[in-house]
């Protein structure tokens, strides 16, 4: 694939997430009957806006974010031209909690859709063969000289049906050296491949994966497996944020636009499949990300509302967006260190 095509592919993977997040604030907006005043995609100069009643959409030339600005969001004074009781602050806290909310739920709802999409058009892995698929550099399959395409028959004398029951072999072997009987081509042999001890997984290994056969599945299940999967992928990646957290490696491990962008553009180079499963894996990290309850993210927000449920009175408006303004200030600091970072030292991804 040509460089200019990836880099293309990449913009629009990440202009999508971005415009599924503000479209989730600004659909719920308009559903409580909040005036909204713009709606943009990117930050900077506008390329092209168009209004359409209250609204001016808005296609701006950094394409690294967006906003969805909405009468009184930041203060309790009336906008102009705008009736009070259509402000945001005018709202009930359940109102505006769904509106904040519903950004995060929509990159969320958009992995769904991907990963469908992943689902139906080039399937999902439903069991292993037999067959070895891939081998890993410096581990015994590759020493003893397993090759992929392989088909492993059976494991000390007893015949191998699958894949699964091949690893569960393999993982269970307490270090023994395994005797492989294969068919290579129209050729039987046997293979002595030493077992290798995992500490992270706890197994036995011999470093080879079997090949995974996949299935496509209709639409209805295809949406069903994107939606567990999704909250699979939800939950494993808060462990993994909070394991971060708790060690002091957050800012280590996490990276800016310019590495997000990148690893998209790889992906693109790797194909379509990669790209839509990144941009539904990046998605979803968007979405826990801004459900932090930090100044400035939609997790910030929700924390004063919740406060406000509270003590049963809102926090000054004042106040409360000057720390949102200087929470943004850290937060345009911080991109900007992972910007500089990933300039420095660009991300590269193993991919097929």
């Amino acid at each position: 694939m040509q460089t200019w095509v990836q880099w293309v592919l990449a913009i629009l993977a990440l202009d999508l997430m971005i415009v599924a997040h503000e479209f989730g604030h600004l659909l719920v907006a308009k559903r409580v009957g909040i005036a909204v005043h713009a709606f943009a995609i990117g930050f900077g100069p506008r390329l092209v806006a168009v209004t359409r009643g209250e609204t001016t959409y808005a296609l701006n030339l950094l394409p690294i974010g967006g906003y969805v600005n909405m009468a009184g969001e930041d203060t309790d004074a009336p906008s102009a031209h705008v009736p009070p009781e259509r402000s945001f602050r005018a709202k009930s806290v359940g109102a505006r909690l769904g509106v904040v909310c519903a950004g995060p739920a929509m990159n969320f709802v958009l992995a769904v859709v991907l990963l469908a999409y992943v689902a139906v058009v080039f399937g999902v892995a439903v069991s292993v063969s037999n067959q070895v698929g891939s081998l890993v550099p410096g581990y015994p399959a590759a020493a003893a000289g397993l090759r992929p395409g392989d088909v492993i028959l059976a494991i000390d004398g007893h015949p191998m049906s699958n894949g699964q029951e091949i690893i569960r072999t393999i993982h269970g072997s307490g270090g023994r050296t395994l005797s492989l009987l294969i068919q290579r081509g129209s050729t039987q042999m046997l293979i002595h491949v030493p077992t290798r001890y995992d500490s992270r997984q706890r197994v036995w290994l011999t470093g080879f994966s079997p090949t995974v056969i996949m299935a496509r599945l209709d639409p209805i299940r295809a949406v069903g497996w994107g939606a567990v999967t999704t909250g699979r992928d939800i939950v494993l990646y808060l462990g993994a944020l909070g394991n971060l957290i708790r060690s002091g490696q957050l800012l280590g491990e996490v990276h800016g636009p310019v590495a997000v962008f990148s690893i998209l553009g790889q992906a693109a180079q790797a194909g379509g499949k990669w790209l839509v499963d990144i941009t539904a894996s990046f998605s979803i990290l968007i979405g826990l990300l801004n459900l932090f309850p930090l100044p400035a993210l939609d997790g910030g927000r929700v924390a004063f509302l919740v406060v406000e449920a509270l003590r049963r009175r809102p926090v000054d408006p004042r106040r409360e967006g000057y720390i949102h303004l200087v929470g943004l200030a850290v937060w345009l600091c911080i991109m900007l260190l992972l910007t500089v970072r990933d300039l420095l030292h660009p991300v590269h991804v193993t991919l097929p």
